[in-house]
């Protein structure tokens, strides 16, 4: 049993998801409530936060069937960065086979170069390899050389925002069995390996956040976050139009447009101002307009953090991937495809079996792909996630990790 837990400004999500023995993960229970005492991955109140998660415990727990005392969480928030570190080390004077022991190396290199007060490193992410003179390397272990070098992908988040989303945890009575980047979990669920390898844009908007990673070459090497989301659309909304947040979050939903010149000027909406005892009509335009402006103003902010890296967006050919609940606006894809001037998909979570009508949702991305993260490291040997570098730069898991495969190894021989 694996399960996820999916703390956002909106909803508390939390998946139960069970593995069989052919390897396919069967999603049995689903427990999720709306937010409290949370806002862009900060706890702002710990009472409320902790009946949030308590009260999306029993309900997957009743959906299941099962008893829930670990969980797989998901981490993001305002403060999120990234910065790839590049480093070489001597091997040998002569040729030889190369180990995990020294790709450990290179990557607490990257990690003790890349740590920063205040925050702590989630993630980090061989990008690119360099075998004495041989370059694109994908994975040098197995491989002869003498001179190893890397290039590491690093993502750090407050530490502060952390302790204290992991209190939160504890106080609910669950145990945090492992922790990835929210957005790198979506990625999992929703990005293909060729779109990752063509170079692509995965944006996780969110209510109160809008995550993002860029890929190029199979993995990422831009990873951020920008404060504003589907919330702050809402807050426009009803600002502009003088009506409850309650009331404009329902328009959004079932009258909002994402471009203002799709809509016929002709169409009105039905709204009820504050104070106001008649209902009134305003243009179905005008609320497209506050949805595009606000919508500009986040990508904006994306494009900013990306070119800031040096990093160019004509460079990735998969175009951009959308996902999170703000995926769901209509006219959201077209919006994006005439920002970005690329092709622009929906990201639905796949790669699971059961409660499709429930979780074929992007709003259930990172959920997903927490589980399916999980699933990968644990028993398939995956290593791109390094986490707990602050403990002596050591990478948590990872002698575990080729015990299992050792032992899994031995029993099929056994058995042959």
């Amino acid at each position: 049993m694996i399960t996820s837990l999916d703390i956002g400004t909106s909803k508390v999500a939390l998946l139960v998801g069970e593995v069989d023995s052919y390897g396919d993960i069967h999603i049995v229970g689903v427990g999720e409530v709306p937010s409290k005492g949370i806002d862009r991955g900060y706890i702002t109140r710990l009472d409320l936060a902790v009946h949030t998660v308590l009260s999306a415990l029993k309900d997957a727990q009743e959906m299941s069937g099962l008893r829930i005392d670990t969980v797989i969480i998901g981490v993001s928030g305002p403060n999120v960065k990234s910065q790839n570190e590049r480093d070489t080390i001597s091997v040998s004077p002569q040729p030889i086979e190369i180990e995990h022991l020294h790709i450990d190396r290179l990557i607490e290199r990257a990690i003790t170069r890349a740590r920063e007060d205040g925050y702590e490193i989630i993630s980090a992410i061989p990008r690119k390899f360099i075998l004495d003179d041989q370059e694109g390397v994908i994975d040098p272990v197995g491989l002869l050389g003498s001179r190893l070098s890397a290039e590491v992908h690093v993502v750090k988040v407050g530490s502060s925002m952390l302790r204290n989303l992991e209190k939160a945890i504890a106080s609910s009575g669950l145990k945090i069995a492992d922790r990835f980047l929210s957005s790198m979990a979506s990625s999992e669920a929703v990005l293909t390996p060729e779109e990752k390898e063509e170079g692509v844009l995965l944006l996780d908007m969110g209510a109160g956040l809008t995550d993002f990673v860029l890929y190029t070459e199979g993995s990422p090497i831009i990873t951020g976050s920008v404060p504003m989301g589907g919330i702050n659309i809402t807050k426009d909304i009803a600002h502009f139009m003088k009506i409850t947040v309650e009331q404009a979050e329902k328009i959004k939903i079932e009258q909002g447009f994402a471009i203002a010149d799709l809509v016929n000027e002709t169409e009105r909406v039905k709204i009820k101002p504050r104070g106001e005892e008649k209902e009134t009509m305003i243009s179905k335009k005008q609320l497209a307009e506050v949805i595009q402006i606000r919508l500009e103003e986040i990508m904006d902010k994306v494009l900013e953090l990306i070119n800031s890296q040096g990093v160019k967006l004509d460079s990735i050919n998969a175009g951009v991937v959308i996902t999170g609940g703000c995926a769901k606006l209509a006219g959201m894809k077209e919006f994006l495809e005439r920002y970005f001037d690329m092709p622009v998909r929906i990201g639905y979570p796949t790669g699971v079996i059961g409660l499709k009508e429930k979780i074929q949702d992007p709003s259930f991305s990172t959920g997903v792909g927490l589980i399916k993260l999980a699933y990968e490291e644990q028993f398939s040997g995956k290593k791109d996630l390094l986490r707990n570098s602050q403990e002596n730069s050591a990478v948590k898991g990872k002698v575990d990790v080729r015990s299992i495969f050792t032992k899994i190894k031995d029993f099929f021989k056994d058995v042959i």
